[in-house]
């Protein structure tokens, strides 16, 4: 019986998975560009961001535009839609030569808009926080690993950005460095650099300064 209880848990969990960018694609307005009548542009991926104020409904759409030329790359371009009712209007936009990865909203409400990137054989991380009525970004980094996010007890978030070192020709995080950025309401705050195996103890100023 407890088996079978996992094996449905497990079930819906899959079908929540699944089912939820349906349901987005489902409510998105017919005004926002989708794949079909961007010409050679292809739509890599649609995000619902929920922000304060009269905006309240925004949407992120990232698409892939190839350009002229053997030799010319791909063309990403992130772009941020507000929503009123049946009225959609761009009021932000941004283009890159990487590959996307990921975009999400970092809550369901008045949250950073998450995005990470590849190229050069690196990370990119972006994130965008809307401020004063405005897109703006609020973070920039690379890395050679996977940026890490924390969470403290009022919901705020830390972004972790490591510096590996080579060991054996592979990247390892173990013996490299990691820089912390909190959150602080209007920006990231870089609160320390530390071993990577104390990163999970730098959680201010303070307690970053005693691990270095």
């Amino acid at each position: 019986m407890i088996r079978l209880i996992a094996r449905t848990i497990k079930a819906c969990v899959v079908l929540l998975l699944f089912a939820a960018p349906i349901a987005f694609a489902q409510e998105r307005p017919a005004t926002i560009p989708h794949a079909a009548s961007l010409g050679d542009e292809n739509v890599l991926a649609l995000a619902p961001w929920r922000v304060a104020g009269k905006e309240g409904h925004l949407v992120c759409r990232v698409s892939e535009r190839n350009m002229r030329g053997d030799d010319k790359l791909p063309l990403r371009e992130l772009v941020v839609y507000r929503q009123e009712g049946t009225k959609v209007t761009k009021i932000f936009n941004f283009e890159t030569p990487d590959s996307l990865l990921n975009v999400y909203a970092l809550g369901d409400y008045n949250a950073r808009l998450f995005t990470t990137w590849v190229g050069g054989s690196a990370y990119h991380l972006r994130v965008w926080a809307f401020i004063d009525g405005q897109v703006r970004q609020v973070l920039d980094g690379g890395t050679k690993i996977a940026p890490e996010l924390l969470y403290d007890e009022h919901g705020d978030e830390s972004v972790l950005i490591t510096d590996p070192v080579k060991e054996t020709g592979q990247w390892s995080a173990a013996g490299g460095t990691t820089t912390v950025f909190k959150w602080d309401g209007r920006k990231y705050e870089k609160i320390g650099t530390v071993p990577w195996t104390k990163r999970l103890q730098c959680t201010s100023r303070e307690s970053c300064a005693s691990l270095e």
